[in-house]
């Protein structure tokens, strides 16, 4: 029984057995790649050199270049070894007295342990191999190669991902006698890794060819394929072509034990996209991911594939650097001049601008749920827009995504001396592109302007949303018929048609804000920079044009129109101050017609309030009035009534315009306005347009519809028209307008006893108060 203890203690692993049988391999290949330096000794000799050959394997491995080790716990001290594999009795003593007597290219190390896969690692010990290696792989980041020792962990990556140069350089005749044995040491090198150094690289070397046959990859050796400082293809946002170039990845063999969660698993590759934060031009990085798959797979067909083989990637070149020479214009555009008609898919990122809430114990916690918990949301987008890189960064997102991807300025990208004094590692990085400003003496490379993403980042005027913008979808604005609106369509009081009014707002909106050099109408307050707004304030009964008449305005104008609402701005007093500031300095920003709808709640009257005093309404005034004293833009006020305004309000308002009920003309003319639209699209025949509009004058003018109640009759009616499937003649009769406007009567009669009825209680309660 003892006996066959001692054998089996006495027999080697099979680890051992395997790494000796792979030791065995070394002399072959390097009697198999060339000289070896001790050849350079007896080269001379042709008879010592066949001797040498013909030595037995165990004298080839004594004199190998290549020396192979495990490293594993010493049963006697418990502390961890290298023992040689050639005789795994001998202490780390004994080995390196070797190591001094035998002088080898590199050594590679098997780590074995108790209850974890082994690994492996090289130490490239040859002055000559070494120096090659070095000006080799250059290029390669993560400092590898300074210092006298190398010492590279499996999977050996800077030398997986440069092997076909490595190959080629390694079958060159050497210019001198120690380049040649560094040739042949790379080559004994490379040999070694592919066929001795570790379980999965084995595998992968076995596949190796069938991936290059059908340039196909497999999920475990995606990493592979993907070396630092290539480009490649990816389509993030809208499924639009994008560049980006490789930084570095998280893993190379990604853990795949787990079956249960294979179809969670994901590779992740870090790159740099190229991007504009409103004051110059930088790498940015984003991290990129490849969904689990099973098998092999086309390398054409990854979510994230190397540029090359993108199908036809001249055309798509092509493609990206038009692209790119648009995406510089549109970000080094003047501020007066981003706003642009957009029409596209677009993703909307937040409501609102950071920092602007209604509570100051909401303020972060708000800010913070709009930007962690509510992803961009993809949606289709007509309208104005501004594209303004820096305001959405200091209004709106702190940090930009490309769709719902974070991109941020901070990489593992190291900065030391020694990579920033590498050129070769800078241009592969492309570190040059950064921190251009993008103006017309720049010369740009075509790479770069092929970096550049296809969004833009900007605001949504409509919607009042920060959105992340297709560049495709972005319009120039040709202003053409933008004036119509606001001179022909637009209806005011007035036998003119309000032609005076009209004349004047215009004046007033287009000239402001020019220089004194130019206009020189401006006057300079005793305390500088007060006064150099222009606030307009339109007030009267609801649906009679003041909220068109901004709109139009701003239009003919050709300024972008801001439109806010009090809770937009909030009725803290305490917040009230700097959410203005920063709306106002927005507003400035873009030389936009900011437009306060329903501003009642900050120009009632200080004091006594209908139900007594309100402090909270009073330093709501206050904080308005005195930080609209600094406002320098433009500024249009909307109420329906002024009798309970502050005294103060007179003095900062510039122009004041009052609006009456629709008269009969403005009526029938916003009839015609609405029916008309109707008639060029066939949906009103021309005998029913002449018979509603001789009705509209004789009856419907006499019962006192506002504009916004007249749009609704007109539009409700022509709903009921196209629901008709049973109507023999498509399209509206005079029919669907009085039914519609027999229900709105209604509404509108018991809408107005309801109200007086409240006025009178009013009127009663104020009286008991006082």
């Amino acid at each position: 029984m003892s006996t066959s203890i001692e054998a089996l203690a006495s027999k080697p692993s099979p680890l051992e057995e395997k790494v000796k049988l792979l030791e065995e391999k070394l002399a072959a290949l390097e009697a198999k790649f060339g000289e070896t330096q001790a050849d350079k000794g007896t080269q001379s000799n042709p008879a010592q050199v066949d001797e040498n050959k013909s030595s037995t394997e165990p004298t080839a491995v004594a004199n190998s270049r290549a020396r192979v080790v495990i490293n594993r716990r010493d049963d006697n001290t418990g502390e961890r070894k290298d023992f040689p594999v050639e005789d795994p009795a001998a202490s780390s003593t004994a080995q390196k007295n070797d190591a001094a007597a035998h002088s080898y290219a590199f050594l590679l190390r098997k780590f074995v342990y108790f209850s974890e896969a082994p690994t492996s690692e090289l130490e490239i010990t040859g002055i000559e191999l070494r120096n090659l290696l070095r000006g080799l792989l250059q290029h390669y980041p993560y400092h590898i190669f300074l210092g006298d020792t190398v010492t590279i962990s499996t999977p050996f990556e800077c030398l997986i991902l440069n092997w076909d140069q490595l190959e080629t350089e390694a079958e060159k005749a050497g210019s001198t006698a120690d380049d040649q044995v560094a040739r042949n040491d790379l080559k004994l090198l490379l040999g070694t890794i592919k066929e001795t150094s570790d379980p999965k690289l084995e595998d992968y070397f076995r596949i190796r060819p069938h991936l290059e046959e059908t340039d196909s990859i497999t999920f475990d050796t995606l990493w592979t394929i993907f070396p630092p400082g290539i480009l490649v293809h990816a389509t993030p946002f809208l499924k639009l072509d994008q560049l980006f170039v490789v930084q570095d990845y998280q893993v190379t063999w990604p853990n795949t034990d787990n079956a249960r969660s294979k179809r969670l698993l994901s590779w992740n590759v870090d790159c740099w996209t190229y991007d504009w934060n409103g004051q110059y031009f930088q790498r940015y990085g984003i991290t990129l991911s490849i969904d689990y798959f099973e098998g092999f797979k086309p390398i054409s067909s990854l979510s994230v594939r190397p540029f090359h083989s993108v199908e036809n990637p001249g055309l798509l070149k092509k493609k990206l650097v038009q692209r790119g020479e648009l995406f510089r214009k549109y970000c080094t555009t003047p501020k007066d001049c981003r706003m642009f008609k957009y029409s596209g898919k677009a993703f909307l990122d937040k409501s609102g601008f950071r920092g602007v809430t209604s509570s100051v114990d909401d303020d972060r916690m708000t800010y913070q749920s709009n930007s962690d918990s509510s992803r961009p949301k993809q949606s289709s987008v007509s309208g104005d827009v501004m594209v303004d890189f820096e305001s959405y960064y200091k209004h709106g997102l702190a940090t930009a995504q490309i769709a719902d991807m974070a991109v941020s300025e901070e990489t593992t990208e190291c900065k030391c001396p020694n990579c920033l004094s590498n050129t070769v590692l800078q241009k592969l990085f492309r570190v040059r592109f950064d921190g251009l400003v993008g103006d017309s003496i720049e010369q740009w490379e075509e790479e770069q302007l092929m970096l550049c993403p296809p969004r833009l980042l900007g605001y949504v005027l409509r919607e009042k949303k920060w959105a992340q913008l297709d560049i495709n979808s972005v319009i120039s604005l040709s202003h053409k018929g933008e004036a119509d609106a606001f001179w022909d369509k637009l209806i005011l009081a007035g036998e003119d048609g309000g032609k005076e009014t009209k004349g004047m707002l215009h004046g007033l909106i287009k000239n402001h804000g020019r220089s004194e050099n130019e206009a020189g109408y401006h006057l300079n307050d005793i305390v500088a920079e007060k006064g150099q707004g222009l606030v307009i304030l339109l007030y009267g009964p609801p649906g009679v044009g003041k909220t068109s008449t901004a709109q139009t305005i701003a239009s003919a104008a050709r300024k972008p129109l801001f439109s806010i609402g009090v809770a937009d701005v909030g009725t803290a007093a305490g917040l009230v101050e700097s959410n203005l500031e920063t709306i106002f300095d927005l507003a400035t920003t873009w030389k936009a017609v900011l437009l306060i709808d329903e501003a009642d709640v900050f120009l009632q009257s200080r004091g006594r309030g209908q139900m007594g005093p309100t402090t909270e309404r009073n330093a709501l005034v206050s904080v308005f009035l005195r930080v609209l004293e600094y406002y320098q833009g433009i500024l249009i006020l909307t109420t329906n009534q002024i009798a309970q305004f502050d005294v103060a309000v007179q003095s900062r308002i510039h122009i004041a315009i009052r609006y009456e009920g629709l008269d009969k003309k403005q009526t029938v003319n916003i009839f015609r306005g609405f029916l008309e639209q109707y008639k060029t699209r066939g949906l009103v025949q021309p005998q029913t347009f002449k018979k509603i509009m001789d009705w509209v004058e004789r009856d419907l003018s006499k019962r006192k519809f506002d504009g916004r109640q007249i749009r609704n009759i007109v539009t409700s009616a022509m709903g009921i028209a196209l629901a008709d499937e049973e109507r023999e003649t498509l399209g509206l009769t005079i029919e669907d307008l009085q039914s519609v406007v027999s229900y709105m009567a209604n509404f509108k009669g018991d809408l107005e006893y309801q109200m007086r009825a409240y006025e009178d209680a009013q009127s009663g309660a104020r009286a008991g108060y006082s």
